[in-house]
């Protein structure tokens, strides 16, 4: 929680650099595979030709943490495995890097929970052991940081989806 406050308050300065998106993402997807991501997972890139070369200002490790995050969080929430895909693409003259995976997803009612509520919650639906949510506050609050935005998608058993627009 120390670097969800210092986010808040605005006292963790950023070390911002110029970077290629799509380098950062296929580094970290080569370190998750290099790591020992179980079998039961896949992961892939996608990135879109127009997409490519776009350069962003922003803390490399900040941006790496928040994408981490929300991996760990389909990972965590898909015990017996799913896709993960990490995409990035142009939408709206806007850089577009989207999460996602097609596990067992939340239902609408906890979609609303993770998207009003700004902290970690258990799932209420004691049939399924739901975590995604776990450091979406600090996920939101690394993007913002960024001047950049979070939407979250998901329905049962289609998967979850997370799309961080950066202007």
């Amino acid at each position: 929680m120390n670097l969800v406050s210092k986010l808040e308050y605005e006292m963790q300065p950023l070390q911002k650099e110029n970077i290629r998106l799509s380098k950062l993402l296929r580094s970290y997807a080569i370190d998750l595979i290099n790591s020992g991501l179980p079998d039961f997972y896949s992961l892939e890139v996608n990135i879109s030709p127009d997409a490519e070369n776009s350069m962003i200002e922003c803390d490399t490790k900040l941006i790496t943490r928040a994408i981490n995050n929300l991996v760990q969080n389909s990972i965590h929430s898909n015990p017996k495995g799913c896709t993960i895909i990490l995409s990035l693409q142009i939408a709206e003259s806007k850089l577009l890097l989207i999460v996602q995976d097609n596990g067992i997803g939340v239902s609408a009612e906890k979609l609303e929970e993770l998207k009003n509520k700004p902290h970690y919650m258990e799932s209420t639906d004691d049939r399924l052991d739901l975590r995604h949510g776990l450091g979406l506050l600090l996920v939101r609050q690394i993007i913002e940081a960024h001047h950049g935005t979070i939407e979250i998608e998901s329905r049962l058993q289609e998967g979850y989806k997370t799309n961080i627009y950066f202007y």
